[in-house]
């Protein structure tokens, strides 16, 4: 296959282009407009604009400012942009012939989230194959079990060492757990991707992750604001261990730490599910009924509280509540009138990953880390990114149209 000179030069184009595109769409996506439908509700061009926009927070050691540094003074005055070199991988160390065969493991399949995903890959995917340069995914699913994941890892390993296999991709369930066989599989060469969660180790080719801490300070700073820095709060995690819920629960605790008079009354691991979110706020208002705020690390937890507190008879715009960009929550925040802020998560990190890992066989520089923040929504723009046509249970950063998400999502 591609033995044709012209044929060749062609894919090579392609790939260059392409190469151009991930980085440029893959860095400002979290930007950008998340969804790809109409707006809740709709406005005519010349509207006037909202009163805030979506927020990207700059850290304060950061070595350049993109609001005020231009390209020019970044490359030839700050000298940042080197830092996307560090540990790289070699240019053309892992370059090979296509079309490859990818290894794709997902953490657990059946939350709306795991499954836009998923969605996202595929149809990246689809165009790789279309190109000649992907053969086949071997996708497997851990499950949400440590266990399953490290069994699938070393399946995974096994396909590579009998050369069916070319790459990993793989969402890490826990930061330190799977380091060994992670590292094992580095070791003997074989390309291994993270995704989506951070391991605890050097030994990987690539990591694509956004950044969960931030996630985490940007909204707990907003709820902090609207209580007037004081009150009682409700605090929901997310899966005990998960890196992710490590990094956004730490963020929140480490701002509201900051203010004495905030008060975490109750504080559980919901799981990121609907239904056990829903029994854990009823047994929270029952031993803390006087709360004023919510802090939430999973949106789909919200849509359950909302859900719950109108069939309590509660008023849910008397409650403020940080969390993420849910769609059913953004949708019942506009409803009910709640105050609120939602934190993002594209889960389009996955189908960065295997863009990544196609350009590097084709011998691609690529980062040894990918790395962006998430933008937080204020709710004077949940208007414009709640997708009314699509399910409850998606998050409105996907590139996937509502047609497309309303097949994935049952």
């Amino acid at each position: 296959m591609f033995k044709e000179k012209g044929k060749a030069r062609l894919v090579s184009k392609f790939v260059a282009i392409t190469l151009v595109f991930v980085m440029v769409t893959g860095l400002m996506f979290p930007l950008s407009g998340c969804g790809t439908s109409s707006p809740a509700t709709s406005s005519p061009a010349t509207s006037s604009p909202a009163t805030s926009s979506p927020v990207v927070s700059t850290p304060s050691n950061a070595r350049y400012d993109l609001t005020k540094d231009t390209p020019f003074k970044i490359t030839m005055d700050l000298h940042s942009w080197p830092d996307w070199w560090v540990n790289t991988p070699t240019i053309w160390q892992f370059r090979k012939d296509p079309p490859y065969t990818i290894g794709f493991i997902t953490s657990w399949r059946g939350e709306p989230w795991q499954e836009t995903a998923i969605g996202e890959f595929n149809r990246e995917a689809q165009r790789w194959i279309s190109a000649g340069l992907v053969k086949d995914i071997v996708h497997m699913d851990s499950a949400a079990s440590v266990d399953t994941e490290i069994a699938n890892l070393n399946s995974m390993f096994t396909m590579w060492k009998q050369g069916k296999l070319d790459g990993i991709i793989v969402d890490p369930l826990d930061p330190k757990a799977l380091n060994s066989t992670i590292e094992e599989i580095y070791n003997a060469g074989c390309p291994i991707f993270l995704w989506n969660d951070a391991a605890d180790t050097t030994k990987y080719t690539c990591a694509v992750i956004d950044d969960p801490w931030t996630f985490g300070t940007q909204a707990a700073e907003w709820l902090a604001k609207k209580l007037n820095y004081k009150g009682n709060i409700l605090f929901f995690r997310g899966l005990q261990g998960y890196p992710i819920d490590l990094g956004r629960s730490g963020g929140a605790l480490s701002v509201f730490q900051k203010y004495p008079d905030i008060h975490i009354v109750a504080i559980e691991y919901a799981d990121w599910s609907y239904d056990k979110a829903k029994k854990v706020f009823t047994d929270m208002v029952a031993a803390h009924p006087n709360f004023d705020g919510i802090y939430s690390v999973g949106g789909q937890m919200s849509n359950a509280i909302v859900d719950a507190m109108i069939e309590m008879g509660m008023d849910p715009s008397k409650y403020p509540h940080a969390s993420e960009d849910n769609n059913g929550f953004m949708l019942k925040c506009l409803k009910y009138h709640i105050p609120a802020y939602a934190s993002t998560h594209p889960s389009i990190m996955c189908a960065i990953a295997l863009d990544l890992m196609v350009m590097m066989f084709q011998g691609y520089p690529i980062p040894k880390l990918y790395f962006f923040p998430g933008m937080g929504i204020p709710d004077d723009q949940f208007s414009k990114y709640a997708r009314p046509n699509a399910p409850e249970g998606i998050f409105v950063c996907t590139p996937l149209s509502d047609e497309e998400l309303n097949k994935i999502i049952k």
